[in-house]
């Protein structure tokens, strides 16, 4: 028995254990070398050299999209629904593009749940599954075939549980302090979302080797003045994902012409940040106070492990 339990989400909303404590519970699982393309996302580093050169050097990581293999095998014999029933619901479990009839359509997700944490894909079809059978499953007394979805990832990290800290007062204006990490292997993008007020935000520079990084160099103790938010607006957020609006109300209009003021957030979390306490505050806010949510995503290259001491939260 794996000590690693995989789930299969469907984007029908099916659930199908492949492995782990509970696998083959509906009649399929991901037998000894099923599976390919979970382990390190997949990079190509870039090299330039000049004509007389010796050797090159390096320019920087191509950072690419993950094709995953998963071989399943069927087991209709136990089902109600037969070995093409079976093989039918699970085929409905996987998508070559998200429903544009259906306003909250997901792609698969493939769990894998470790000893210590949980992390997922999203993953749509590539190609048209593979299907090999030894003999006709139909036929088969067994009742069982494997069938090969090929599979890809777009964001080809693994999305462990997002953590989300919070400075809050019930005063117009206020002081303190919110906590910022990254325990993982990847640079955090991080998001804040803020309600009316007018804000000023943390943005710093860090330094320091891989589990002792701090706030560093000539930004270490940057922050953002923003304008007050209007009521129209709702609230706002301040998203570093570089493919997003950088700062956005909550329907998703763009303000950084309206409350940006002239700097821009520009110091993701880099990999390996133990806790840290960054300055935040606000004024002018309205009666009741305000809220400032920071929005931590935990991306790994690996479906488990790669923890280092002290940078757990």
């Amino acid at each position: 028995m794996s000590a690693f339990e995989m789930v299969l989400m469907g984007c029908d909303g099916s659930r199908w254990d492949i492995s782990g404590p509970n696998g083959g519970r509906q009649g399929v699982i991901i037998p000894e070398a099923g599976i390919q393309g979970i382990y390190d996302a997949p990079v190509k580093t870039e090299w330039d050299a000049a004509a007389r050169e010796v050797g090159g050097r390096y320019r920087g990581l191509d950072r690419e999209y993950r094709d995953v293999q998963l071989g399943l095998q069927v087991f209709g014999d136990d089902s109600p629904l037969g070995w093409d029933g079976l093989d039918s619901a699970l085929r409905q479990a996987f998508c070559y593009e998200l429903d544009p009839f259906d306003d909250d359509a997901v792609l698969t997700r493939l769990y894998v749940r470790s000893p210590r944490d949980r992390r997922k894909l999203s993953l749509a079809m590539s190609e048209e599954p593979e299907f090999k059978p030894d003999m006709d499953p139909m036929l088969d007394t067994e009742g069982d075939a494997n069938i090969i979805y090929k599979l890809r990832a777009g964001m080809p990290n693994w999305e462990g549980q997002k953590r989300v800290t919070v400075f809050e007062s019930s005063a117009t204006s206020a002081s303190d302090f919110i906590e910022v990490s990254n325990p993982t292997d990847q640079l955090m993008l991080q998001t804040w979302v803020l309600t009316l007020a007018k804000w000023t935000i943390p943005d710093v520079q860090w330094k320091g080797a891989p589990g002792q990084r701090v706030p560093g160099g000539p930004d270490a103790n940057r922050t953002i003045a923003l304008k007050s938010i209007d009521p129209a607006h709702m609230g706002a957020r301040i998203n570093y994902d570089p493919m997003r609006l950088m700062i956005e109300s909550w329907s998703g209009t763009n303000l950084l012409g309206d409350i940006g003021g002239n700097d821009f957030f520009m110091y993701a979390i880099p990999p390996y940040t133990p806790p840290t306490l960054l300055p935040i505050s606000y004024t002018n806010a309205p009666s009741g106070g305000a809220r400032a949510e920071l929005h931590q995503p935990r991306y790994w290259s690996r479906p488990w492990g790669l923890w280092k001491a002290g940078c757990t939260k």
